[in-house]
């Protein structure tokens, strides 16, 4: 039977976390009985959602022997009455405190984020659009001018632009993907950056460094077109991300109009009255 290793489960184990099962099935489905305690599959969907990317996602029987090692550490810590302790009992407050409000501000924005007030953001979108000319680029940023010169004189030498920019690029994007920034429009960056890309051709390479407030840019041009009305599928999660996060803004902006709130410095003395909102 595959299993974790001992250290595999005890990092688990101590982030409270577990990997989903390879497998579907009903949430209510009993998984093991512990002590007479019932554990579901419920339960490990629950821990699969926090589980990092490093971890990984173990077979079902190892995720099967870390719920059940938690529910044992956790039967004990009730048994040592752990429930009682001050800490403890401060800290479960603040969980639950924090649980109540992401969930009366998801509950908040679900109302905002209705089908039909998505649909009546795109159609404005979609009325006041207007196609602009963008560019498809990538980009190698280094801190000086004479590495840029070098980067240039390794490009002119035959060498792939995308595997300098892995090697070379201080920018994310060049370990990730190459230094491809995909398309932008000519205001989507920085002025210096802008003019030397829209100026370029599909397939060449700036023949000098570019400077911006970033560092030094060695940048070749991959295509040119003119933006499209992405369709409302396509848009309609960025517009109901902006839509949920207006509500949220709004909701505490109106809570803060009706509060009366007091403020006071470290020292313990009372701020000067103002508009803190």
């Amino acid at each position: 039977m595959n299993k974790l290793s001992a250290s595999g489960q005890a990092l688990i184990l101590a982030l409270g976390l577990a990997a989903a099962p390879a497998l579907a099935a009903d949430k209510n489905t009993v998984v093991a009985v512990v002590n007479g305690t019932e554990l579901r599959m419920s339960q490990m969907a629950d821990f699969a959602r926090q589980l990092p990317p490093s971890v990984g996602q173990p077979p079902y029987e190892a995720l099967l022997e870390v719920v059940i090692n938690n529910q044992l550490v956790l039967e004990q810590a009730r048994k040592e009455k752990l429930d009682a302790d001050p800490e403890v009992k401060a800290a479960l407050k603040q969980a639950e405190s924090s649980l109540m409000r992401q969930a009366w501000i998801a509950r908040k924005m679900r109302t905002a984020v209705s089908e039909e007030a998505v649909r009546a953001r795109y159609d404005l979108l979609a009325k006041d659009f207007v196609p602009a000319e963008e560019v498809h680029a990538r980009h190698i940023l280094v801190e000086t001018e004479e590495a840029a010169k070098g980067v240039i004189a390794d490009l002119n030498k035959g060498v792939d632009f995308a595997d300098l920019a892995r090697t070379k690029s201080k920018d994310p994007s060049g370990a990730q993907n190459g230094g491809d920034l995909g398309y932008f429009a000519q205001k989507d960056m920085v002025p210096e950056f802008a003019a030397a890309a829209f100026a370029m051709q599909p397939g060449q390479v700036s023949k000098t460094p570019v400077k911006t407030q970033f560092g030094w840019h060695v940048i070749k041009v991959e295509d040119r077109r003119m933006s499209s009305l992405p369709t409302f599928e396509q848009a309609k999660n960025p517009i109901s991300q902006q839509l949920a996060e207006a509500a949220a803004q709004q909701t505490v902006t109106e809570l803060r109009e009706k509060a009366k709130i007091k403020r006071f410095g470290p020292d313990g003395a009372a701020l000067p009255e103002g508009d803190k909102k």
